[in-house]
């Protein structure tokens, strides 16, 4: 019976949320764009799109973070050793994000237009950098894992 009222929810949360951007994305298009100065076209419609995506956006992160929240708690009233392991998780990934911040350079880069300027600030460099090295530092632990994963069970099967 849960199983059935969480598929149909999930459904109809899923089908709302795709006509609405399919709706939106329509609107986009359709609604009409006029030339600016330059003779680039403006879309009409650019503010309701961006809104609906930053509305997305954060939908998808409140519901990462509450259902993330809510195994942790769960997992401590049944195994208190695999909330740790999530918590240790948690912990490693801000260390590394702290660490790659800290490695960033925050130089300003020289010969940028106009446009880029106000990005190209200490703070927003040492953050491109931070993400740019955790994904880098992610990435060859996920090939080390894969191949971590193939050797040990071959190791442990013979």
């Amino acid at each position: 019976m849960a199983v059935t009222k969480i598929r149909k929810v999930s459904s109809t949360t899923l089908l709302v949320l795709t006509v609405v951007s399919v709706l939106i994305f329509i609107l986009f298009f359709a609604g009409g764009a006029e030339l600016d100065a330059k003779g680039n076209k403006d879309y009409a419609f650019t503010g309701i799109l961006l809104y609906w995506t930053y509305f997305l956006f954060l939908v998808t992160i409140v519901a990462t973070i509450y259902f993330a929240l809510r195994n942790i708690v769960s997992a401590f009233q049944t195994n208190s050793r695999r909330a740790m392991l999530s918590i240790g998780s948690l912990v490693a990934f801000v260390v590394l994000l702290g660490i790659t911040y800290a490695i960033g350079d925050g130089e300003p880069i020289k010969g940028l237009n106009e446009a880029s300027q106000s990005y190209n600030t200490s703070g927003w460099l040492k953050v491109t950098d931070m993400w740019l090295y955790s994904i880098y530092v992610l990435f060859i632990a996920t090939i080390g894992a894969a191949i971590w994963g193939g050797v040990s069970k071959r190791l442990l099967s013979k």
